[in-house]
């Protein structure tokens, strides 16, 4: 299987976490730029966004949270609780608000006013960033590995933290800065900073996967 994926997108983090946590075998990383809209990528799918996973010559899926489902069939194999698919699309909406907003601000033309969605989306980011807790981002021992969720909703706050320093640490409670710590010293987390991707491995090491 191939993973197109680019250094800095936090849906394909999330992917690759997940891939490494659960040593998923046989991935093969396809690094590409989706601003360009390569070939490689449009062929795969015309939408032109990562990450992409293509199985074979004739079949890909895009959307992070499809990859996942499919990479890690376990993780679907009993009905999620209510509690559980809430968390899943906290997360899920955490990552896309976070992403939407730096992307408005980013290029967002230097002589037209503020896209009133830049303002918009900092608000609802803001609005829930106060209300987390360490409940929303549970603590894991030496043998356990974050439930997925959960590590959605990490690289979310990691993304923010990265992004939009200013807001993160004026909204996000001290003892939820610190767990997420816990999880930014994850094998999983490290391989995946956009600094460690910039070598552009071809593979995964699935002896970082270890959840110690």
């Amino acid at each position: 299987m191939k993973l197109y994926l680019n250094t800095t997108s936090p849906f394909a983090r999330w992917v690759l976490v997940c891939a490494l946590e659960y040593a998923v075998p046989d991935l093969e990383l396809i690094w590409v730029n989706p601003w360009d809209t390569p070939e490689t990528l449009t062929r795969v799918n015309p939408f032109s966004t990562v990450p992409v996973l293509q199985m074979n010559q004739t079949e890909a899926l895009y959307e992070s949270s499809i990859i996942v489902r499919y990479l890690i069939p376990a993780s679907i194999a009993q009905s999620p609780s209510l509690q559980a698919l809430q968390r899943l699309a906290l997360g899920k909406m955490l990552l896309e608000t976070a992403f939407r907003h730096t992307s408005l601000k980013r290029y967002a033309p230097a002589d037209l006013p503020p896209h009133p969605l830049i303002e918009q989306t900092e608000r609802g980011l803001t609005r829930v960033l106060q209300t987390l807790s360490v409940q929303d981002l549970p603590s894991f021992s030496a043998q356990q590995r974050p439930d997925l969720a959960s590590l959605q909703i990490a690289i979310a706050l990691d993304y923010i933290s990265f992004r939009c320093p200013d807001l993160f640490v004026s909204s996000v409670a001290q003892s939820l800065q610190e767990q997420l710590h816990a999880y930014q010293l994850r094998p999983s987390f490290e391989f995946t900073t956009p600094s460690a991707l910039a070598a552009q491995s071809a593979s995964i090491p699935l002896d970082e996967s270890s959840c110690s």
